[in-house]
């Protein structure tokens, strides 16, 4: 089978479906991953999978939703153009609507239509708390937008509370403020807080184009009506 022309990436060119910047991806600054950083918005490949999502073939996914942005990142703001309603929390950012401990979430339930909550879960010690938490302040038919890492090897989440330093967690888990590294079952702990699960991936062409870590996925949390 013959590779559509069309689809032939120059080996050097990708483009941003954040804001549409087409040309060299730049490295990671910390890590030096290839291809990380998009020049025209500073969005990551997170970023980038989250946009194919968000604004499918041009729509606004979460236009006419009241949404709550948990730890927002203003890369992904235009996604909310539309939305009823905006809101932010984060317990240390500045400038936030709310801050409060995602575990114990002080608004009344089915207050929302959609929470966005990328790449939060691995640092919160009481992800199952926190999914609850998600599930019980959306609307019936709401959604919840979820991204995190995930090893897809592994059937099992690795955490131990035994693992509690900076030093360690950046050996175990990736990073120093990370708790955990998430196996296949992440979608049981979402399906658990009441969910019906979704997972979106990026196609293979997309991850070549947009440089998207292949295999990576959305996991979209749906409250049943």
């Amino acid at each position: 089978m013959t590779l559509d022309p069309s689809l032939r990436p120059s080996p050097f060119i990708r483009s941003c479906p954040v804001c549409g910047y087409s040309g060299e991806f730049r490295a990671h600054p910390r890590s030096g991953r290839a291809n990380a950083t998009c020049p025209g918005c500073g969005g990551r490949e997170r970023h980038r999978m989250l946009a194919l999502y968000l604004a499918p073939e041009g729509a606004l996914r979460l236009a006419n939703r009241r949404v709550l942005h948990i730890s927002p990142e203003t890369i992904l703001e235009r996604f909310m153009a539309g939305a009823t309603s905006y809101e932010t929390s984060d317990p240390e950012l500045e400038g936030m609507d709310h801050r409060f401990d995602i575990t114990q979430i002080p608004i009344p339930g089915g207050l929302y239509d959609a929470v966005l909550c990328n790449h939060v879960l691995e640092h919160v010690v009481d992800d199952r708390a926190a999914l609850s938490e998600l599930y019980r302040i959306l609307a019936p038919g709401g959604l919840a937008v979820i991204t995190l890492p995930v090893i897809e090897g592994w059937e099992k989440t690795y955490e131990d509370p035994a693992i509690d330093t900076p030093e360690l967690r950046e050996l175990y888990f990736g990073r120093y403020d990370h708790v955990r590294y998430y196996g296949r079952d992440i979608r049981d702990r979402i399906r658990a807080a009441g969910f019906a699960l979704e997972v979106f991936q990026p196609t293979p062409q997309q991850c070549v184009r947009h440089a998207i870590t292949r295999g990576h996925s959305v996991f979209v949390g749906h409250k049943r009506g």
